[in-house]
C-alpha cells in the first residue's frame, strides 16, 4: 500500500468503519443520527489505501482470486439484468447500491494485508458485535429499555380458544434489525469467541471470552431463528470436521439432532411440508418457475424478486439466480464455491500453512463461512454489506494462506480447470433446488 503510516492509517480508520458498521452510534445516539459517520470513515480508508484498490483490479490481481473476480462478475450481472429489460435508471441504481457494500470488501483485503491485521480486525467485530447483541438481550429480557431496539412479534399457532398464540423474538440493530440477520451475526461471532478461548498464547486472560460466548448462547435462543439455529450447527459441524475429522463431526451431529427437540423448542421445528417453511418452499417456487422464459441467463432484474412472488425468496441463492440469472447467479455462488473450495484445500497435506497462528485458525474460518452460507439459504441478504464482509474475510484468509506456503502461490487461480468446476457445481446446485421445490413444494 505505499506509505507505510497511510497503511496502519488505513487499517485504523477500516477497524473504525467496520465497528460503525456494526454498532450504528446514529440509532444509539439521536444526535449524531444526522452524522454520516460511516461514509467519512469509508471515504477515509479509500483515500489513503486508493493504490492498492487499483491493484485488486488488475487482471493478474483477479486471477490469483477467483473469489474477487466472481464478485466482478456480480457487479456487471446487476446492471446487465435491468438492460435487458430496458430499465436504465434500475441499472444505475443498482450499480451504485452494490459499489457501496462492494467498497468493504475490497477495502478489507488491500487494508489486512498481513496476519497480525487480521487478528486485530477479528478481534473489533467480535468485541463490537458482542456490545450491540449484549444490548439487543437486556432490552429483550426487559432489565433495561433501550428506544433504539425494536423487537419481533409473530403468531405461533393458536389457543384452543381461538386466540393466537404470540411470541416476542430478539431483534439486532441496523442492518441486522432482523431475528435472522442477528442469529447469523451471533453464530459468528460465537465462533471468532470461540477461537480466542482455545488460543493458548493469549494467556490465562483468555477464559473472559466464556463471557460472551454464554450470552451469545442465551441470545441465538432468544431470536427463536430456524435458519439461525441451522447455520449455528453447521458451524460447529464444520469446526469439528476439519479438527477432529468427520467421524467425530457426524457423531456429535446425530446427538445433537436427537437433542436439539428438547433443548430449542421451537428453531429445532423444521417443517417442509407446512408452515413458514412450506411458505418459503412457494416463494422459492414463484421465482424459479419465472426464471423459464427469456430470463434464464440474465434475469428477471435485480429488485424484481418481491414484484413475482409478492415477498424476496427467503434464500440468498434463489433469489440471485432469479434475479441475476444462471450466468449472474453463477458469479454469487461462486464467491461462496471458491472460498469454501479453497479452504478445503489449505486442510489438506500438500497445502498446510506454515504460520501456526494462521494454520490454528483455519476450522474457525471454515466454520464461520459455513455458518453464515448455510444461514443465507432462509434470507435473501445477495448484496448486502454484512454477507460481503463474510465472503472478504475470507478471501483475506486465502490470500493470507498464500503468502505462508512453501513454494508461495495462490491457493486458488481462475484458469479454464476452475471455471468448468464453478460451471458444474453451480449447475448442480440451479437443479438442486429446482428439484426441492419440485417436491417439497
Amino acid at each position: 500500500m505505499g506509505n507505510p503510516q497511510f497503511s496502519s492509517l488505513a487499517f485504523a480508520l477500516f477497524c473504525m468503519t467496520t465497528a460503525t458498521m456494526i454498532l450504528r452510534p446514529g440509532e444509539m445516539i439521536p444526535p449524531l443520527a444526522l452524522l454520516p459517520i460511516y461514509e467519512v470513515l469509508i471515504l477515509g480508508t479509500l483515500l489513503l489505501a486508493h493504490q492498492g484498490v487499483f491493484q485488486q483490479f488488475k487482471p493478474q490481481s483477479l486471477l490469483r482470486q477467483p473469489v474477487a473476480l466472481c464478485l466482478v462478475g456480480v457487479f456487471v450481472a446487476i446492471p446487465v439484468s435491468q438492460i435487458t429489460h430496458m430499465y436504465f435508471g434500475g441499472a444505475l441504481h443498482g450499480m451504485i447500491e452494490f459499489t457501496k457494500a462492494a467498497m468493504l470488501f475490497v477495502l478489507l483485503i488491500v487494508v489486512v494485508d498481513r496476519w497480525s491485521r487480521f487478528e486485530r480486525l477479528t478481534t473489533v467485530i467480535a468485541c463490537c458485535a458482542t456490545v450491540m447483541i449484549s444490548f439487543c438481550l437486556i432490552d429483550y429480557l426487559g432489565i433495561v429499555d433501550l428506544p433504539f431496539i425494536k423487537h419481533a412479534e409473530e403468531s405461533y399457532g393458536q389457543e384452543l380458544d381461538g386466540d393466537d398464540i404470540r411470541i416476542a423474538r430478539m431483534n439486532g440493530t441496523g442492518i441486522f434489525s432482523d431475528p435472522n440477520d442477528i442469529s447469523l451475526l451471533i453464530t459468528a461471532t460465537g465462533i471468532l469467541c470461540l477461537s480466542f478461548l482455545t488460543d493458548k498464547e493469549r494467556g490465562p486472560l483468555r477464559i473472559f471470552w466464556l463471557v460472551p460466548i454464554v450470552l451469545l448462547l442465551v441470545a441465538l435462543v432468544c431470536t427463536k431463528s430456524r435458519g439461525g439455529m441451522l447455520a449455528a450447527a453447521a458451524a460447529i459441524g464444520v469446526l469439528l470436521m476439519f479438527r477432529y475429522g468427520k467421524g467425530v463431526a457426524i457423531a456429535i451431529g446425530v446427538l445433537g439432532v436427537l437433542a436439539a427437540p428438547i433443548a430449542l423448542g421451537r428453531q429445532a421445528n423444521i417443517d417442509l411440508s407446512d408452515g413458514t417453511g412450506h411458505d418459503r418452499l412457494l416463494l422459492w417456487r414463484e421465482g424459479l418457475v419465472a426464471l423459464r422464459s427469456k430470463d434464464l441467463f440474465f434475469g428477471t432484474g435485480q429488485g424484481t424478486y418481491h414484484d413475482i412472488a409478492g415477498l424476496v425468496a427467503h434464500n440468498s441463492f434463489v433469489h440471485a439466480y432469479v434475479e441475476l440469472g444462471l450466468i449472474g447467479g453463477t458469479f454469487f455462488f461462486g464467491m461462496f464455491f471458491f472460498c469454501a473450495w479453497g479452504l478445503l484445500r489449505l486442510n489438506t497435506q500438500p497445502w498446510q500453512i506454515l504460520n501456526p497462528r494462521q494454520a490454528r485458525f483455519l476450522p474457525y474460518m471454515a466454520a464461520i463461512g459455513s455458518g453464515w452460507t448455510i444461514g443465507l439459504m432462509s434470507l435473501s441478504r445477495c448484496y448486502t454489506v454484512s454477507t460481503l464482509l463474510i465472503l472478504a474475510l475470507g478471501t483475506a484468509y486465502l490470500n493470507l494462506a498464500g503468502w505462508n506456503l512453501r513454494p508461495r502461490r495462490p491457493v486458488l487461480q481462475w484458469d479454464q480447470f476452475h471455471m468448468v468446476r464453478l460451471a458444474g457445481a453451480s449447475l448442480a446446485m440451479f437443479v438442486g433446488l429446482n428439484l426441492v421445490v419440485r417436491v417439497l413444494a
